[in-house]
């Protein structure tokens, strides 16, 4: 009897065949790990044993690493410290007048050249004209008291005077008769009240020739006191005219020493700034500033360097410096002054550098880069900069002994550009670890490590390349 098949209900669950594939396959692949760790299945790609049940051979060695190499050479290497400051000339002044007044004329510019003593502005003098002829004339004064027209020098005797010669041969006319009186009481010929009236009329004179000493002695120190007066008003009126100043620049030796024979009074000053117009007025007190001039003969470089330096850098040691207004122009100086303290919060110490500056290419102002030289070694031992390689804050080269290279931890020191190479390639200084005459790997070190086995391609041309 043939049963038709039965329909699943509506809404009933339908099996799905498909749920007990991951079952199945999750055993296939235990079975699979299990015959290979029992040695039934082998791995894929390994080799199977020989037939007679000999050793498994070794694998092969790795193939060298092909580098190139150059030797380590000794150099003169120079010793410096770089750093970068400004220029200064070597003496800046700021020049403001002595006295009131309103600028009547100005005579120089900025850019100006000016020897010392060179007029640079006028001041209105009227005034100062006026207050001339008036002490003058109260000079005129005091002298007519003493018989004078012109001021006594200083053998003048007062005692010469009018006045005190008179008062002197009155006091000699009363001791004349007051001793006549004296000898007339013995006789009784004159009466004692006569006596007592000349010896007052003696006192009297000796008292009037002292007076007009005194007088005469005043009247000469107001003479004395109008001629400093005169003077002062003399020299309002030449300070009316300002002028450039006369400086004594103090220049150093080759050796950084002062040298006596290189102080000399500046030559020229440059007008640097001018701060007042004709017509302005100005002050001494507090003072206008009129002008900023600059001594350009010789120029100061003011430069901060490390606090490691200071016992390297020494009074007297040359500087090659490098200004963008000069390119490839060699420009040198000396270090004249270090400061002596270090500044906490930069840990850099200040130092000053004498730049020559005759023909006036330099200007103040202008951006510089400093090399101070410490020191030459004829000796040095260098390698080209592409054998150093940096890993981790350390430094090694590689050197070749044998077929096989020793890794070296080194630091390095002074660079070297070479000349004429255009490709920026350069020599670094080895102090030590690495011996002159060493084989160095240059090229390929990017695959080795200390005992890694190498074979070598050629030995770098001259320089490193």
């Amino acid at each position: 009897m043939n049963r038709s098949p039965t329909l699943p209900a509506v809404g009933a669950p339908v099996r799905r065949r498909g749920r007990w594939l991951p079952l199945l396959l999750s055993g296939v692949a235990g079975a699979v790990v299990a015959a290979i760790a029992f040695g039934l299945v082998p791995l894929p790609g390994a080799k199977e044993p020989p037939a007679d049940g000999g050793a498994v051979p070794a694998p092969a060695a790795p193939d060298p690493v092909v580098v190139t190499t150059v030797v380590a050479e000794p150099r003169p290497v120079e010793r410096r410290v770089r750093t970068v400051g400004t220029l200064h000339g070597f003496e800046e002044i700021d020049v403001s007048p002595l006295v009131d007044g309103r600028v009547r004329r100005i005579l120089h510019d900025v850019g100006d050249r000016v020897a010392p003593g060179d007029a640079l502005l006028e001041i209105d003098d009227a005034d100062v004209r006026l207050a001339l002829r008036e002490a003058e004339r109260a000079l005129e004064l005091e002298l007519a008291a003493l018989g004078l027209s012109t001021p006594p020098d200083g053998s003048f005797d007062i005692s010469r005077l009018p006045s005190v010669e008179r008062a002197e041969i009155m006091e000699r006319d009363a001791a004349d008769t007051l001793e006549r009186f004296r000898g007339l009481t013995e006789s009784a010929a004159i009466t004692k009240d006569q006596l007592q009236k000349a010896e007052v009329a003696y006192d009297a004179a000796v008292l009037d020739r002292k007076q007009r000493l005194l007088e005469a002695e005043r009247v000469l120190a107001a003479v004395r006191h109008r001629e400093a007066m005169l003077d002062s008003v003399r020299k309002r009126l030449a300070d009316t005219v300002v002028a450039a100043p006369t400086i004594v620049v103090r220049t150093f030796a080759a050796s950084g020493e002062q040298s006596p024979g290189e102080h000399a009074e500046a030559r020229t000053y440059t007008v640097a700034e001018r701060h007042v117009g004709e017509g302005e007025v100005v002050r001494a007190v507090p003072p206008t500033l009129l002008f900023r001039l600059v001594v350009e003969d010789v120029l100061k470089l003011r430069a901060a360097v490390p606090e490691r330096h200071a016992a390297a850098v020494k009074q007297g040691q040359e500087v090659d410096l490098e200004v963008e207004s000069l390119p490839g122009t060699r420009v040198t100086g000396r270090v004249v002054r270090v400061h002596p303290t270090i500044d906490t919060a930069s840990r850099t110490f200040d130092v000053e550098v004498q730049v020559p500056n005759a023909a006036h290419l330099l200007k103040p102002g202008a951006f510089a880069k400093a090399s101070i030289l410490l020191g030459r070694r004829d000796d040095a031992v260098t390698v080209p900069e592409e054998a150093l390689v940096r890993f981790a804050g350390v430094t090694k080269v590689f050197l070749v002994e044998g077929d096989r290279v020793r890794a070296v931890a080194v630091e390095p020191g002074e660079r070297i550009d070479l000349p004429g190479d255009a490709g920026g390639h350069r020599l670094v200084e080895i102090p030590r670890g690495v011996p002159a005459g060493a084989v160095v790997v240059v090229t390929g070190h990017g695959q080795l490590a200390d005992g890694s086995a190498v074979r070598v391609r050629g030995a770098a041309a001259e320089g490193g390349r």
